[in-house]
């Protein structure tokens, strides 16, 4: 109660103190009223002056900007010249745009005529307040340097986050948000931060891949058949690798409860994933294909339902 009390008297006695100042200033003007000509007459040079100023600051800011703009560009050719990432070019783009913007704005700023010491304590308490506020983002942006640095992944590769579940093809790796695109063709925006504090499977990563496909079939078919009908399959791809890595083969798996498990495992060319997943669908289809031509049975669920036509005994009928 104290605090509003002095509050209220301080804010009293400013405002008793303009009116005064005010009234002294009316004063003078009636004493000389030339005063207040001579401020009229300055006006037009004044006017002018400002007019100059603000004209002088357009020139400057449209010069600025492209002279931002041409080190943008020497700054990518370099890094581009020199073999860097994609995603770093891109990523020290913004860095670069954003600071030479800001550095811009507070020089015309200082030449308009403020106080270079207060726009520093203005720009610096507004940061705290924004730094305070957004946290968040501030741990997004620590990820995307983070990435850039550790590179886990690059654009065009194949990733998954496995936080989310999300999984699509890494468009660009941007200051707070890396973008993705979906199979269904969506545009997601994961969090840097989430990326780089989380577990990430990065399916592009290697050019080549082994195929781990597993096929049932009945107890009574021939498993040497069998093994012949996906051996050329597999065969058949063109993006099968023949040079440097083990030869395809076929073993039976396990014998479970109502089929044989065989498991088919041979290396692919990985440069596309989603061929390398299209090639795992053409084999499913492929495999249904022969195994019906060579009669080889596929085993599913089912239910045989036995009906007994014994009659009950009397003693269970009563």
């Amino acid at each position: 109660m104290t605090d509003v009390t002095t509050l209220q008297a301080v804010s009293a006695d400013q405002i008793a103190a303009d009116i005064e100042g005010l009234q002294q200033n009316i004063d003078e003007i009636k004493e000389d009223p030339s005063v207040l000509s001579e401020y009229l007459s300055t006006l037009p040079s004044k006017a002018i002056s400002l007019g100059f100023r603000v004209f002088l600051i357009i020139v400057i800011f449209f010069l600025g900007s492209r002279l931002i703009r041409l080190i943008r560009n020497l700054v990518k050719g370099g890094l581009t010249y020199y073999g860097a990432n994609a995603n770093v070019v891109r990523f020290l783009d913004s860095i670069i745009k954003y600071t030479l913007y800001i550095t811009l704005v507070f020089g015309l700023a200082v030449n308009l005529g403020f106080d270079a010491s207060t726009i520093v304590a203005l720009v610096g308490s507004i940061g705290v307040t924004i730094g305070l506020a957004l946290q968040g983002s501030l741990s997004n942006l620590a990820g995307g340097v983070l990435l850039l640095i550790m590179k886990p992944f690059e654009a065009g590769d194949y990733i998954k986050d496995i936080n989310t579940g999300l999984s699509g093809t890494v468009e660009e790796v941007q200051i707070f948000y890396t973008k993705v695109i979906t199979d269904n063709g969506f545009e997601a925006m994961i969090p840097n931060g989430s990326l780089a504090n989380n577990s990430i499977i990065n399916y592009s990563r290697h050019d080549t891949r082994q195929l781990i496909q597993e096929f049932g079939i009945s107890y009574g078919s021939d498993i040497e058949k069998a093994r012949e009908i996906l051996l050329e399959l597999v065969n058949r791809e063109p993006s099968l690798i023949r040079e440097g890595k083990p030869e395809p083969v076929v073993y039976v798996k396990s014998l479970d409860d109502s089929c044989v498990t065989l498991v088919v495992r041979a290396f692919f060319s990985n440069k596309i994933y989603k061929e390398f997943v299209a090639l795992g669908f053409r084999l499913n289809e492929g495999a249904k294909t022969e195994f019906d031509k060579a009669g080889i049975e596929i085993p599913f669920n089912q239910m045989d339902v036995h009906l007994s036509s014994e009659k009950a005994p009397a003693s269970q009928k009563q």
